[in-house]
């Protein structure tokens, strides 16, 4: 495996990010409330931090390009919804670019695909691997049967049945904000070129680890428009050009006993709990889990992204697929803290 990482902006992820915010809320009350949540002071890291993309964000609010269909896209959907038309345009960028005409049967499976995944496979399969839908009938067979919630549904039954209508409207959408994005770019240039090299002096071995679960060439880019994210998709990946900044702030900020709470509240779920003891048996991939403790897949990720935020569990790949595995210094570290502050 190689892992390709570049030391610039993603034109596509960073502008689906920024039309998202533009039909958001309040980004700034959001993003503030979400940092005092996870432990750090909010209001003073954007104050010394988060201003750069603060212009980033108005500057491109200014100059966007307002289309007929962009509020299907960015209006009143989920966050799930959203990761799933964001990961489509991602890794099917092929269209965007003009390199092979919209194919709704490729499109179809691939939405299909992202919505029964269950994160065994650490690449994506063949399209004739993956779910195929051929007509009306087939299309309603499967969202009677897909972990969506009822109004989830009906959006993802108007895309099977257009997806080549709407992804040629989500990619004309972001050609159109190309310009607004440029500017939006230049207008925070130095204390971006900043960033960056510090960015790329930045070893991150717990989001390498993840990159690592990816396809044979894993494309890394850092991001600006979600500044503190990481995410990890199927052949693209994604990291926050503040992690490092956070982690700093994390470190400083949080006590023994603020991390101990932390973690206490994630085995305080009954179904966290026993995820981690079923992992304690043995290193498993997500679907194995959902069937041992009889859940489904998502709610099985959903608990697994919170043990992972943790730092509880931890990835690894083998034999072609991915296995979560307990993070056992970690654990070992949990409960000395436990003894230290109650023995």
């Amino acid at each position: 495996m190689s892992i390709e990482i570049y030391n610039e902006l993603d034109p596509v992820f960073e502008i689906l990010g920024l039309l998202t915010i533009a039909h958001g809320g309040d980004w700034k009350t959001d993003v503030i409330k979400a940092m005092d949540d996870y432990g750090i002071d909010g209001e003073t890291f954007y104050n010394k931090h988060l201003k750069t993309v603060e212009k980033y964000i108005e500057t491109f609010q200014k100059y966007k390009v307002e289309t007929p269909s962009e509020g299907f896209f960015f209006q009143n959907t989920s966050q799930e919804l959203f990761m799933m038309v964001l990961t489509m345009a991602v890794e099917n960028r092929k269209y965007l670019e003009g390199e092979e005409q919209l194919d709704p049967m490729k499109l179809r499976s691939f939405i299909a695909f992202y919505i029964t995944d269950t994160v065994e496979h650490a690449q994506l399969p063949e399209i004739k691997d993956m779910p195929q839908l051929p007509d009306e009938k087939s299309m309603l067979e499967f969202l009677d049967k897909a972990d969506l919630k009822s109004e989830e549904k009906w959006y993802v039954l108007d895309l099977l049945r257009r997806p080549d209508y709407w992804f040629s409207q989500l990619f004309e959408t972001i050609r159109l904000n190309m310009p607004a994005f440029e500017r939006a770019r230049a207008s925070v240039a130095k204390p971006l070129e900043k960033q960056l090299k510090r960015l790329a002096k930045y070893e991150n071995n717990g989001f390498l680890k993840l990159v690592n679960t990816c396809g044979d060439n894993p494309i890394v880019y850092p991001t600006l428009v979600f500044p503190m994210l990481q995410m990890v998709l199927y052949s693209y990946c994604y990291e926050g050009i503040l992690n490092e900044e956070l982690e700093k702030n994390e470190s400083a900020s949080i006590s023994i006993k603020e991390e101990v709470i932390r973690q206490s509240k994630a085995l305080a779920d009954k179904s966290k709990l026993d995820i981690l003891c079923s992992l304690k048996e043995s290193s498993k991939y997500n679907l194995e889990l959902a069937e041992a403790l009889d859940l489904s897949p998502s709610t099985t990720s959903h608990h697994m992204s919170i043990l992972m935020g943790s730092g509880l569990v931890t990835v690894q790949k083998k034999d072609g697929k991915v296995y979560y595995c307990l993070q056992e210094e970690n654990i070992e570290k949990y409960i000395q803290s436990l003894k230290k502050l109650l023995l």
